[in-house]
């Protein structure tokens, strides 16, 4: 069974959107030799839309893929079916300085199609020793652990001198490389993240399937591993 990642398409048809809390904790602030954050994210997610388009697709990419956003109607194709996750609430600011030039922005109040956060309640830990997977290095101050995984599918992204622009490059994942996480870790969970890799969201084939099958817009699937 493959393992996928949620990513953003990076199609600028689409509305964009960024992120701005809510934070706990007991320490403000970030790592003074890190920059890690000292505190956890939690409900509701609040978001700002950013100039570019005012097209909302059936997700939304706030924070660099490290949250999910949908639209009501594909949680209710995913539900019924599938565990790990749960709707967030969300909350939208505006930010009056993020209008330019007059180019296109969501406005508010929202009359969108609802919207929720995917928030994950399932975590699995990787199985090091069979992933191709290693810890760069351990902060010797708030601990936080950073690790990099090779031979999965990504994008590249390169400069094309004559057309005077970057270009992105999709690279397929090494079949004998990857993520590889025992079954038992995932239980019945369909979505999760995992421990060593906390800034992505993953699902099984069966979660990516049903997405391609119903056609959802602004959304893209990275093949990450294996579980086994």
């Amino acid at each position: 069974m493959r393992i996928w990642r949620f990513t953003s398409p990076d199609d600028d048809r689409y509305a964009s959107a960024g992120r701005r809390g809510t934070w706990t904790g007991a320490t403000a602030g970030v790592c003074s030799e890190c920059s890690s954050s000292r505190q956890t994210r939690a409900k509701p997610l609040i978001l700002v839309w950013e100039p570019g388009s005012v097209l909302v697709g059936d997700f939304v990419w706030p924070g660099f893929d490290s949250e999910v956003v949908a639209a009501d109607h594909v949680f209710a194709a995913l539900e019924p079916s599938f565990a790990g996750f749960e709707r967030g609430p969300i909350e939208m600011v505006d930010e009056p300085d993020l209008d330019r030039d007059g180019q296109p922005r969501v406005s508010l109040p929202y009359e969108g199609p609802a919207l929720y956060e995917l928030w994950t309640t399932a975590w699995a830990s990787a199985d090091v020793e069979h992933s191709t997977m290693r810890m760069e290095r351990r902060c010797g101050t708030c601990g936080t652990e950073f690790w990099e995984v090779d031979g999965v599918e990504r994008w590249d992204s390169t400069f094309d001198r004559e057309k005077r622009e970057l270009v992105r490059t999709r690279i397929g994942r090494d079949p004998r490389s990857g993520i590889y996480i025992p079954r038992a870790e995932l239980g019945d969970a369909d979505v999760f993240r995992i421990a060593q890799f906390p800034g992505w969201v993953f699902c099984k084939d069966a979660v990516r399937d049903r997405v391609r099958e119903r056609h959802f817009t602004n959304v893209d699937f990275l093949e990450m591993g294996e579980a086994k």
